[in-house]
């Protein structure tokens, strides 16, 4: 009661180094969906930092059921979005991670 299933994800991120006239310090871009399929949930983010500095990162849910579905693949296909690689392009990959996370909101998390 009160409370919703916990859920959990993969999240993938990556810290780059980008032109400087790529770079819009603040803009933030969030998606959902692509290039996933309906049947998986999962989305993005892309954060403009200080310095020339962009985080990219994708979520996939672990509750997939596609036992050939590589989180990893479809995070790389998202960098070829035309809206993601105008960023990338000519930048360099500073340094990656993936953790899983808890991915069913606030009311989803354990009472301690």
């Amino acid at each position: 009661a009160n409370a919703d299933p916990q859920a959990y994800g993969i999240g993938i991120k990556e810290l780059w180094e980008i032109d400087p006239a790529k770079h819009k310090p603040g803009l933030v871009i969030h998606t959902a969906g692509w290039p996933l399929k309906s049947d998986t949930y999962g989305g993005s983010f892309l954060y403009h930092m200080d310095n020339n500095q962009v985080v990219v990162g994708f979520v996939v849910g672990l509750g997939y059921t596609n036992p050939y579905l590589s989180p990893f693949e479809e995070f790389q296909r998202y960098k070829t979005h035309p809206s993601i690689r105008a960023f990338l392009e000519g930048g360099k990959r500073v340094s990656y991670g993936a953790r899983a996370i808890t991915a069913g909101g606030l009311l989803s998390l354990p009472k301690t």
